[in-house]
Parts: structure tokens; sequence; C-alpha cells
């Protein structure tokens, strides 16, 4: 009878799993250093630009587009933004009214309205400590609307930015303008 030589295998069974595991754990060391910085963006940049504050947004652009007169349009294209969340600027009382109900309503803190371009406003806001650092943060986040050079103060565009507060926190919203 012939005898059959039985080959040990533990060792190759052995190498074989720490090269596995050592595979696995190489993923996820790259998936935990790349998807926790993504969650931490998410959590700073979650009170931009959400759903509600582009809805309150757009109902400051109608109020703005309703009841400011010229010379506020002109303003924000000369430097760079203005102030539009007091309701005395706008043209009679019902727009008056509007305006100091949707403020109290939605908690607004802030409208301001500003050229197409934020470039002046960035520039302006980012070494001025009368705005909150929040308000700085989220201004620096806004990209410079600048490579869309069709859309100018002189072809109707402006941008409204507002401040609100919500669950105890700012919350910021922009919405682009347009008056025809």
């Amino acid at each position: 009878m012939k005898k059959t030589k039985i080959v040990n295998k533990k060792g190759f069974i052995l190498v074989e799993t720490l090269i596995v595991g050592v595979f696995i754990m190489g993923i996820f060391s790259l998936l935990y250093t790349n998807f926790f910085p993504l969650i931490g963006e998410y959590e700073r940049y979650k009170a931009y630009d959400t759903v509600e504050s582009t809805y309150i947004a757009h109902w400051a652009r109608m109020i703005a587009l309703k009841g400011l007169t010229d010379s506020s349009y002109t303003t924000a294209s000369n430097t760079g933004y203005v102030d539009i969340s007091d309701c005395s600027l706008y043209t009679n009382s019902d727009d008056i009214a509007s305006c100091s109900a949707f403020i109290n309503m939605n908690n607004v803190s802030k409208i301001y309205l500003t050229s197409y371009s934020t470039t002046k406003f960035k520039n302006f806001i980012k070494d001025n400590n009368s705005f909150s650092r929040s308000f700085r943060e989220y201004i620096s986040y806004l990209p410079t609307y600048s490579k869309n050079t069709s859309k100018t103060p002189a072809s109707g565009y402006y941008r409204v930015i507002v401040e609100y507060i919500s669950d105890d926190a700012y919350k910021y919203g922009n919405i682009e303008v347009f008056r025809g």
C-alpha cells in the first residue's frame, strides 16, 4: 500500500488571515480618514442654505422687489451691500407692514441686499468685527459668483442674504434677485 504524505497547511492559513486582516484595516483607515472630515464639514455648514433658509430668502426677495427704492439698489451696487432689514426703507405703509410681519414671523435678524458678485461684500466683511463670527464664516463659505459676467447690477441682478434664528442658532440663506 502506498503511503500519502499529508501537507501541513496551518501556517499558510495564518499568513493568509493576517494579510486579509491588514488589507481590511487599511480600507477602514482610508474610509475613516476621508469620511469623518466630511461629517465635520456637514456639521459646520448644516445651518447654511437649507430649504428653510432658501424659502425665507425667497420671501425676503419678494419684499425687496416689491418695496425697495432705486436708491437702495444703486447703493448695493456701489458699496457692495445694503442692510434692508430696516423696514422704514420701503416705499409705502403696506410694504412696511409686510416687512415687519415677515421679520417677526421668521425671527429674521438681518437682510442684506448685495450685488450679484459677492466679492465687494466679502472684502468688506473679512476684516470688519461689527459682524458676528458666524456671519463672516458664512460669507466666506459663499462663492463669489464672479464667473457669471452676464449677471451684474447693470443687467438687474442682485443677491439677498438673510440671517435668522431657528432652534436657538443663527442660520443663513441667500437667493438671486432679478430686477428687470
